[in-house]
């Protein structure tokens, strides 16, 4: 009997197969990520194809693959063929049906089915928005029915395809969806896109795909030779094999031949072929795999008949499959092998006849390969100035489908080529200058910011014309501030370069974004002279996004001058200002800084008001995960100084596990930490604060970006009672930084010092000294107000009466904490001034109020002072826990829930997303352990939980 060329049963995968079952199973409650690694040969892709296939029609299953091009590829290229797939079965309608606008503003430009794209790519947004609605259509496609997704050989993933995965893994939350692909563990190096995933990639699952043991590997050989191969043999094999499937099979096909190495091994079948076989196995080994048959054909030259007589051999053998009308090697290996194994002029001239027939004809390959693949042949090809042209035109192909990082390579291809080819700019229609601003701009959208600020430090010594030098220093600032260095100086360069008379269009763009840095740095006079200039610029030119962030700068000046109604005024101005001219992202911006200037005005509700509302904006935009997560510090924030801890924590939680920017991650955790010492858990708050410390260490965004760590560090300390270290830390404040650009930090850091070094005699010198920067510090609005009046009763400047107006301005902030803190500091003055039923008053409600926080520290505190004074405080009622176990936001959702509320009438009412909403109902329904929201409002009937409302 003829021996198989392949095994006809997968032997030796048992427990890999189980455990993609059970990631199967637990993808039925919560989507599931897994990736299958193996070296090349081990079988991964029949491992997966197995699983799938034996899933039956209990799940849909759609795969993709990345092209052997590599990171050379057509972007997104694996999701590309994958939700393509998954559109065709689900029907354009229904899929289009799960997308905000139907995709056209988003995953259109990756997938023409779904419509015309809605015009010119959203510069801000639109990437954001395009893995919005991948996420969406799979998880929408996952609830309807169990989906798996299988994305097969991610060692070859361009960045796009990296980055779009490893958004999708750290944000898919809905059922029924398993992810699953396939790499090569040694190709994944250290900059490799996947390589953040398979390194430290918390919220996925990892298989590893080992050589076969010799029991499995007998196995193998008696299936594929049909009858028992006797010990002898199987240990030859096993020894060379090492498990290796794909070397086993090489082997048993090989026989008795000569020992040779095992990549030559592969290539027996090859050697076997007819001659016309040969050349289409060559060609194939050259093209982009899979590849066309029409495609195929144009390489070999063959008429019909020849073509299918030469590709039968190849598809029995299984040297080739059939996939999509096309052809693909069985075996990324072998495929390697036969093109490792051509004459270099073979490779150049199958290259170039490539590249001649997809410009010739590009429906020979899909639309979103054929620029790409036109570049990559034509450049390996030596085609010079056609690579260069092809390059320019896959670089436009990549900027549409918002791929940053492939728009780069393409570029600085291009610029590579330039100095060969004197006629490149008539050939593109762009000169040197315009090539390296689009590069600059693809870097900093990718992220490659070192390579960014090189080229734009380049282009500016091209000696460009004033508006152009002013746009390039803009993009060197964004990158510099993304970088973690000082984005100012570029930005008051750039001012410089343009004439204020005539007011330009470039001048307004620089003067808006000079005014934001200059009062991040607290040049707020400066701030003001640039927002106010950008602003007429912008009414001139009719500029309604140049309008809406020179308002929005304003309105943040006018509330730190504590003008809240003029600051409220700016503000919807700003907002109208960027509806009317369709910018998302600026809508966005202006909730963000209206949040974070009301918090700082200590107008607590109404700024976590204004942070629900953006975020439900941003909801509303498909942006919840990315965009919505910047707002979620400032919620965060006011939620804390509100005295709800617990929601603040869920704020805090939900947004770290959508992974936002490093940045917004440090506040989050500064504020998570600040909850945790307040609540006694030191441990878990130094956690937080090693983690946010790097990010906020610099000073690129001012003074501030370095003295809201040192806060934290500071009350770290100070529960600690370690007054060496709270000395420390003011010490490094007062003589490195300058606490009067900040009275926002500077005033807490202040009170804090003194709170902690009053009771210590050799820290009075350094008392003296906050004393001493006090009196110079200006204290603006109620919060900075409260702070102030708090510090001189503390340091004794105003006696035993500024006690009351402490107490009396923390009341009216309404801010708790605070609140408590400083009754217990008035009881212990009253204390010293031998008043003890005052005393007795403060502490009892300073200890109602830290019970009903659980700031477990401060409670603790007040009780050590009243038995050590012997003060009798009346035992506080301690506040009753929430029926079920149901926290303050489940309360309020059940409540609406019970009056009939559908989960977007919901979210509505709280600002919170229809998801988030359908969520915490989820958790309702899961506490009562009822199964229906029917179930759920007859509970808070029957308990009368809502009849006092």
């Amino acid at each position: 009997m003829a021996s198989r060329s392949v095994s006809p049963v997968l032997v030796g995968r048992e427990r890999e197969r189980a455990a993609l079952l059970a990631a199967h199973g637990d993808a039925a409650r919560e989507a599931t990520v897994v990736l299958v690694g193996g070296e090349a040969g081990m079988g991964k892709t029949r491992l997966v194809r197995e699983f799938a296939s034996g899933l039956g029609a209990s799940a849909r299953t759609v795969a993709g693959g990345c092209t052997d091009l590599g990171t050379d590829g057509p972007p997104f290229g694996a999701f590309v063929t994958a939700l393509r797939r998954l559109v065709r079965a689900m029907g354009v309608p229904v899929a289009a049906g799960l997308l905000p606008g139907g995709g056209r503003r988003g995953l259109a430009r990756l997938l023409p089915e779904l419509g015309e794209d809605d015009g010119d790519p959203d510069r801000d947004l639109g990437r954001a928005r395009l893995f919005e609605e991948a996420l969406l259509l799979l998880e929408g496609s996952a609830a309807d029915r169990p989906l798996v997704v299988a994305l097969e050989d991610l060692h070859w993933a361009d960045r796009s395809t990296g980055e779009l995965l490893s958004f999708l893994a750290q944000n898919l939350s809905g059922p029924g969806l398993l992810l699953v692909g396939t790499y090569r563990p040694d190709e994944i190096v250290a900059t490799h896109p996947l390589r953040p995933l398979v390194a430290r990639g918390e919220n996925v699952r990892r298989i590893a795909l080992t050589g076969l043991d010799r029991d499995a590997v007998a196995q193998q050989v008696a299936a594929l030779l049909g009858h028992d191969p006797g010990e002898p043999r199987v240990e030859r094999i096993f020894r060379r094999s090492e498990g290796n499937p794909l070397f086993v099979e090489a082997l048993v096909a090989a026989g008795d031949a000569p020992a040779r190495s095992l990549r030559d091994l592969l290539l027996t079948d090859v050697e076997r072929l007819p001659e016309p076989s040969r050349r289409v196995v060559h060609a194939a080994a050259v093209a982009a795999s899979p590849v066309a048959h029409g495609l195929l054909a144009a390489l070999v030259g063959m008429d019909d008949l020849e073509f299918e007589d030469a590709l039968r051999p190849l598809v029995r053998r299984r040297l080739l499959e059939v996939v999509d009308g096309g052809y693909a090697f069985r075996r990324d290996l072998i495929r390697e092998a036969v093109h490792d194994g051509l004459l270099p002029g073979e490779r150049v001239r199958l290259h170039r006849r490539c590249a001649e027939a997809i410009s010739a004809d590009r429906r020979l390959v899909p639309a979103d390969r054929a620029p790409v693949e036109i570049a990559v042949h034509w450049y390996a090809a030596g085609e010079d100035a056609r690579a260069a042209e092809a390059a320019w035109q896959a670089a436009e192909s990549a900027r549409r489908a918002y791929a940053h990082a492939e728009r780069h390579r393409m570029l600085d291809r291009v610029l590579r080529l330039w100095d060969r080819l004197p006629d490149l700019p008539d050939r593109i229609g762009a000169d040197r200058l315009t090539v390296m601003e689009m590069t600059a701009e693809a870097c900093l959208n990718a992220g490659e910011l070192d390579a960014g600020i090189a080229v734009a430090t380049a282009a500016l010594g091209e000696s460009p014309d004033p508006e152009r030098a002013a746009a390039l220093l803009v993009t060197r600032a964004a990158m510099r501030d993304r970088d973690g260095q000082d984005p100012l100086p570029d930005l008051l360069e750039a001012a410089r370069s343009l004439p204020a008379a005539p007011a330009s269009a470039v001048r307004g763009r620089v003067l808006a974004e000079l005014a934001t840095s200059q009062r991040n740095h607290r040049r707020l006079a400066a701030a003001r002279a640039s927002a106010e200039e950008a602003l007429e610029i912008g009414r001139r030119t009719r500029d309604r996004v140049v309008q809406a962030k020179a308002l929005v700068t304003l309105a943040a000046l006018a509330a730190a001058n504590a003008d809240l109604p003029a600051a409220t005024d700016l503000f919807g101005q700003a907002g109208a200002a960027a509806r009317d001219a369709g910018a998302d992202d600026t809508r966005l911006l202006v909730a963000i800084t209206e949040s974070d200037a009301l918090e700082a005005a200590g107008e607590h509700a109404r700024a976590a008001q204004v942070a629900r509302q953006g975020m439900a904006l941003a909801d509303g935009l498909g942006l919840a995960r990315t965009r919505g997560t910047l707002l979620a510090p400032n919620l965060s924030e006011s939620l804390l100084s509100l005295g709800d801890w617990p929601a603040a924590g869920e704020v805090n939680r939900d947004a770290l596990g959508l992974a936002p920017p490093p940045l917004y991650q440090a506040y989050l955790r500064i504020i998570q930490a600040t909850v945790d010492l307040r609540r006694g858990d030191v441990g878990q708050a130094e956690r937080a604060a090693e983690q946010a410390r790097a990010a906020l260490r610099g000073n690129n965004r001012g003074e501030e970006s370095c003295l809201e760590p040192d806060l934290l560090d500071c009350r770290l300390a100070q529960v600690k009672q370690d007054a060496g270290a709270v000395a420390a830390v003011i010490d490094h404040v007062l003589s490195d930084h300058d606490l009067l650009v900040s009275p926002r930090y500077g005033w807490p850091l202040l009170l804090a010092a003194a709170q902690s070094l009053s009771d210590h005699r050799q820290a009075e010198g350094l008392i003296e000294r906050l004393i001493a920067w006090s009196t110079k510090l200006t204290a603006t609005g109620r919060l900075q107000q409260a702070y102030k009046v708090t510090f001189e009763a503390e340091t004794g400047q105003e006696g035993i009466d500024a006690w009351p107006r402490a107490i009396a301005a923390w009341r009216d902030l309404e801010q708790p904490y605070a609140l408590a803190e400083t009754l217990l500091r008035a009881a212990r003055a009253a204390l010293s001034a031998q008043d003890r039923g005052q005393a007795a008053v403060l502490l009892t409600e300073a200890a109602s109020i830290a019970t009903d926080l659980g700031a477990g520290p401060l409670r603790t505190e007040i009780e050590k002072l009243a038995k050590r004074s012997r003060v009798l405080v009346d035992a506080p009622v301690p506040q009753h826990a929430t029926p079920a176990g149901l926290t303050n936001r489940e309360l309020e959702v059940l409540e609406l829930l019970t009056a009939g509320l559908s989960n977007r009438q919901i979210g509505e009412h709280l600002f919170i997303s229809a998801k988030t909403a359908g969520v915490h109902v989820s958790n309702i329904l899961a506490k009562l352990t009822v199964s229906t929201r029917l179930e759920a409002a007859a509970w808070a009937h029957r308990t009368h939980l809502f009849d006092e409302k």
